[in-house]
């Protein structure tokens, strides 16, 4: 099963000490998580000022740190549309990303089904040679997605739970599952929580075989309750839970 490493999110540098934002600190995070089990990255790169960035320039500088860190472990980032609000100019920025060289553009970028114009920024990615990672957070996401014609095409659906609360994360991501597996559409999943529901939906994807990922994105603290010293301290403690 792949354990992937989401490196940074939308977090501001100020919430954790190894929260990673420019190229070599995200490299730095990638290296000592890949050591520690991790399969694939998950990175929201930013800009000079530390803002989360669509621009083909930043996207290729984040990359390509990783790439150099990790040569050959596949990378991704985020499409948010709170990174760029307006559609078109949104599209455009991604668009822009099929002219970086192969060793500078994602492997795979994630689209979230309830923002407005998913479809033509999944569509972009596709054209550009990028995967697609269908973010699926409420109910309504399923028709959605299978409405979509390239939907087959997806590299996998991102079973995004909401809930801060464990129990109620946990039934959601069993929830959104069922709805998908009623589907018929054969792609691979990867089920993760967020927050308070981190652990608890992490340890339920693991039991249950699917995908799954870890890292400051998600959450700042251990199971136990402590602070994690960074990302990879994240990733070991998931590599270290049982397996069905």
């Amino acid at each position: 099963m792949l354990l992937k490493a989401c490196l940074n999110g939308a977090r501001a540098a100020t919430a954790h000490p190894r929260l990673p934002v420019t190229p070599e600190a995200l490299a730095r995070e990638a290296a000592a998580c890949h050591a520690a089990g991790a399969g694939a990255f998950h990175v929201h790169p930013r800009d000079s000022r530390g803002t989360e960035s669509l621009d083909a320039a930043d996207i290729g500088a984040a990359v390509v740190a990783i790439r150099l860190a990790c040569p050959g472990v596949p990378v991704g980032v985020s499409t948010g549309a709170w990174i760029l609000p307006d559609v078109e100019a949104r599209r455009a920025r991604i668009a822009a990303w099929a002219a970086l060289s192969p060793d500078a553009r994602p492997d795979f970028a994630s689209v979230n089904l309830s923002e407005p114009g998913w479809t033509s920024i999944a569509d972009t990615l596709l054209d550009a040679g990028i995967g697609v990672e269908a973010g699926v957070w409420f109910p309504e996401d399923v028709p959605r997605l299978v409405a979509w014609p390239r939907a087959s095409e997806c590299l996998r659906v991102l079973v995004e739970t909401q809930s801060p609360v464990p129990e109620t994360a946990c039934q959601q991501a069993r929830a959104l599952v069922d709805a998908l597996g009623a589907t018929g559409l054969q792609r691979p999943r990867l089920v993760h929580g967020d927050e308070g529901g981190a652990w608890a939906v992490l340890a339920w994807a693991l039991r249950h075989g699917f995908d799954t990922r870890i890292g400051l994105e998600d959450t700042l603290w251990l199971p136990d309750g402590r602070r994690a010293e960074d990302n990879a301290a994240l990733v070991e403690c998931a590599r270290g839970r049982p397996e069905p």
